[in-house]
């Protein structure tokens, strides 16, 4: 089943590469010191670019916003902030960046916070606001925060590093999805603690997944082509990347069990740009496995695209809004914008013993707009995670920040469900482009499908069991 998603991933799909070398020697204002007009003092207790919004573009822009890095323009110096001012207060403002999709709203708040959550405070975005409302103050170079470090790629110690024979030579301008099969000559169990990618061209390369194949199991070839995920039976997710970040890890006594025969696909998705250099790129999987057996295992479990509706075990498609008889029918009408699908999961019985949930994340395509996932035990729902400002672009999982056993769990009897929101209209224009692309110049019936104009419906879960 292909599936682009992130789950237990430490930094967003939106951030990315490293800092900047400033080359041009930095006269106030950040230009040359011909280029730049005389500082203008700011008034008394003004917010200004070095005191008070520097320290807020090097939290989470600069990774991706640095010469060199994936984002089309740089956001190290105060010239590179003042020119796009009005753009930094709107898109903070409307939470679209930096990009993180979980969010809290008025019907979800989840259980735990999230670990390593990049959304800037209301607080940090109130200080965009003022500093751009006051007048785009420079202030005194001096109260600068220091140069920011970008964080160490390949700092997995005792990580095993695979990597395509042939580097991949990125052509054209389209975003290019692209699988390659790794083998870890695994012999006996083994068990997955700690992973990392490390691209050879990081100007490129817009996120890694990587999936854990089961032994035997058939794959297209050593490498392919491959939109939304492997599209080979049985995939798991087992990692997820995104430039700038550091080493993924489970804690210490937790691991994914991986069987002998055990192959990866690590599937890379490519992005030109602006910025983007021609050098190919063979981007490693790195990965730590253990022998020992851990106390706690991990699994990743995908639940959702189910097209038949709920049956007696409590498992399907419930009626939606175009199902006025009652039967479930996953269809979406041709121009509908707000139109809704649910997903239903029964957890059946599975035996003693806790099954905490460490990680949550959505999953639909080009014409989802919002995704709730809710659990519901006794009558009472508990909100998981929503993404209520849906990103196909920008899609990862999240992972909750609180030790193994004080996690939410799921048992016997309780009920997932995932409510997927969609926009099937022409002015949904990521949706309409792709149309278009495929020659297709109007709204269509939308079913569940492997391709960008169709959609899925999916919550992906990370669970943890003694």
């Amino acid at each position: 089943m292909r599936l682009l998603l992130a789950l237990g991933i430490t930094t967003t799909v939106a951030i990315a590469a490293c800092s900047s070398s400033n080359d041009d020697a930095a006269a106030p204002g950040g230009g040359s010191s011909g280029d730049m007009p005389p500082v203008v003092a700011a008034p008394p207790g003004t917010v200004t670019f070095h005191k008070d919004v520097e320290p807020v573009l090097q939290k989470v822009c600069q990774n991706c916003h640095v010469a060199g890095g994936i984002a089309p323009f740089s956001l190290v110096t105060y010239a590179d902030a003042k020119g796009v001012a009005e753009s930094i207060v709107q898109q903070t403002h409307d939470k679209k960046m930096p990009p993180w999709g979980a969010q809290n709203t008025s019907e979800c708040t989840p259980p735990k916070g999230w670990k390593d959550d990049l959304r800037l405070s209301e607080a940090e975005i109130g200080i965009l606001k003022a500093w751009h409302d006051a007048g785009d103050y420079e202030g005194d170079p001096k109260d600068a925060p220091p140069p920011r470090t970008a964080p160490a790629t390949t700092g997995l110690a005792d990580g095993t590093w695979l990597a395509p024979a042939t580097p991949f030579t990125l052509g054209g301008t389209a975003d290019t999805f692209r699988c390659f099969v790794l083998d870890p000559q695994i012999t006996s169990t083994k068990y997955l603690n700690a992973t990392n990618f490390v691209p050879t061209n990081k100007t490129i390369v817009h996120h890694a997944l990587a999936f854990s194949v089961p032994p035997g199991t058939a794959v297209p070839s050593s490498e392919y082509e491959c939109f939304g995920g492997p599209n080979v039976a049985g995939a798991n997710l087992v990692a997820a990347w995104a430039p700038g970040g550091v080493p993924n890890q489970y804690p210490a006594d937790v691991g994914l069990a991986l069987e002998p025969g055990t192959k990866f696909v690590m599937q890379v998705h490519y992005h030109p740009h602006a910025n983007a250099t021609p050098e190919p790129d063979a981007t490693a999987f790195q990965f730590r496995l253990t022998d020992a057996v851990p106390t706690y295992k991990a699994s990743t479990r995908l639940i959702g695209n189910f097209k038949n509706p709920v049956a007696a075990a409590g498992i399907g498609l419930e009626a939606g809004m175009n199902d006025p008889g009652g039967k479930a029918t996953f269809l979406i009408p041709a121009n509908a914008t707000a139109h809704v699908e649910t997903m239903q999961f029964k957890m059946p019985a599975l035996g003693a013993g806790n099954i905490w949930i460490l990680g949550v994340g959505a999953h639909m395509h080009l014409a989802g707009r919002d995704e709730k996932i809710t659990l519901t035990r006794g009558g009472q729902d508990s909100c998981l995670l929503q993404e209520p400002a849906w990103d196909f672009n920008w899609q990862r999982g999240y992972q909750y920040d609180a030790p193994i056993e004080s996690l939410p769990t799921i048992q016997a009897g309780d009920t997932l469900r995932i409510r997927c929101t969609y926009d099937n209209s022409m002015s949904n224009l990521a949706l309409a482009n792709a149309r278009k692309e495929a020659g297709n110049m109007q709204s269509v019936d939308m079913t569940l499908g492997e391709s960008t104009t169709d959609e899925m419906c999916l919550g992906a879960f990370t669970f943890v069991t003694k």
